[in-house]
């Protein structure tokens, strides 16, 4: 009885000073839009391509076709881009320098399908001059829990000709995963520049540009997650502590102050 009597207390007491953290917790939404590119660098002989390949060369007309003069024919890469769009939220504890990061965007392979993860890392936004524009960066672990685009449209994307793509497309099917899991362990890299819009610092606007570096192992799956890019985001604060607003042209500087 004692025992159970011990626990409950300890978890009252746990509980009473997880919630007198959260008012130092600071969670912002974003909206962003931009560009990235796909480096994922499929072997495509392992990839239902090749069955494109043997059914062409199965003609009397192409029988010659060597798998190189296939890919030049086809206008077939092993990296293109595609607009990105998406959702992100932040969270972030006190002043201390660690992001984390929940992002609902649309996929690198495909900007009709949609791909989640989630990051974490080190990170800051150091704020300069009258504390309207800042600098921010985040370098950490991200992972892709689940990217829909990534698969068949990656192979279809890959064709650098219209024609061909769309021929490509009823060639097989959207499903399944021709190239390997759609998640995987990313290293991450993120710089931005920003101003903030408002006297309270809770909105904000900027570009950030970023690059992403595949580190899932290439025996789960070969092709990779690897992208780079630029987006423009616009950024609310949802909660969080608030900054004085300071007037930026009263002669003290336009300093922040807490």
């Amino acid at each position: 009885m004692l025992k159970k009597y011990a626990v409950l207390a300890a978890f009252l007491l746990l509980s009473q000073v997880a919630f007198a953290q959260l008012k130092y917790l600071n969670f912002n939404m974003g909206v962003n839009g931009g560009y990235g590119q796909l480096l994922h660098k499929t072997d495509f002989q392992s990839t239902p391509l090749e069955a494109l390949y043997d059914f062409i060369i199965d003609l009397p007309q192409t029988k010659d076709l060597t798998w190189q003069e296939f890919l030049d024919g086809y206008d077939i890469k092993d990296r293109f881009g595609q607009p990105r769009v998406g959702f992100t939220a932040m969270l972030t504890y006190k002043d201390w320098p660690i992001k984390a990061i929940g992002e609902a965007m649309s996929s690198t392979s495909s900007y009709t399908r949609v791909a989640y993860s989630v990051t974490m890392g080190l990170g800051k936004d150091i704020y300069i001059a009258d504390s309207t524009w800042y600098f921010s960066f985040l370098g950490g672990y991200k992972l892709v829990l689940k990217d829909y685009g990534f698969g068949a449209n990656t192979i279809v994307n890959s064709v650098g000709r219209k024609e061909s793509r769309e021929d490509l497309a009823q060639f097989f099917g959207p499903q399944g995963s021709p190239i390997g899991r759609p998640s995987g362990d990313l290293f991450t890299v993120r710089l931005g520049f920003a101003r903030t819009l408002d006297w309270y610092y809770r909105w904000s606007a900027g570009v950030e540009a970023y690059y992403e570096l595949d580190l899932t192992d290439k025996l789960v799956r070969n092709s990779r997650m690897t992208t780079y890019g630029a987006q423009v985001f616009v950024r609310f604060k949802i909660f969080g502590k608030n900054l004085e607003p300071v007037s930026r042209y009263s002669g003290q500087g336009g300093g922040r102050r807490n």
